[in-house]
């Protein structure tokens, strides 16, 4: 079976504006599309909603990509509350997981069939707990993976 994703916000970023923009990597770009047509690389809608606090062309590509964002069912926002309940820390809104974060790994976890998450972020530790660190104690274990480990998992050679 061919994986499937459950992309972060920081990945997407990493993608279209730190390392691989379109302008200079445009058959990623459809790669990226491709996998989405196929139902194999999804976003949590709460992804959307932190991309669009930038009005940029990632936002716009966001925005006009056709079943990329996957609505928070009851299954996802439970698991979600739990990961924010218990990796949260309220004193420090900085630190531990926070926005989207909880929701791209429900989405990870709740899905069928279950997805790795794609995110570059730090591990993170038990003092301030990232997507990475959160991944590696859920049960069962949810793989996390940076951009470009995504490329290389397809096998894309550009």
């Amino acid at each position: 079976m061919q994986p499937h994703y459950s992309i972060d916000t920081s990945a997407l970023v990493d993608w279209w504006t730190r390392y691989y923009p379109p302008a200079t990597f445009p058959t990623l770009q459809a790669r990226i599309e491709d996998l989405i047509s196929e139902g194999r690389l999804r976003a949590s809608r709460e992804v959307l909603t932190e991309i669009e606090r930038q009005d940029d062309e990632l936002c716009k590509w966001a925005k006009a990509t056709s079943d990329f964002f996957v609505e928070s069912d009851v299954a996802i926002q439970t698991y979600a509350k739990t990961l924010i309940n218990n990796y949260r820390i309220p004193a420090k809104p900085d630190k531990g997981i926070n926005g989207a974060d909880g929701f791209v790994i429900a989405l990870a976890a709740c899905k069928s069939p279950n997805r790795i998450v794609v995110a570059c972020e730090n591990p993170g530790s038990a003092e301030n707990p990232k997507i990475p660190y959160v991944c590696a104690r859920a049960t069962p274990r949810i793989e996390v993976i940076n951009f470009l480990q995504l490329i290389a998992k397809e096998g894309w050679k550009f």
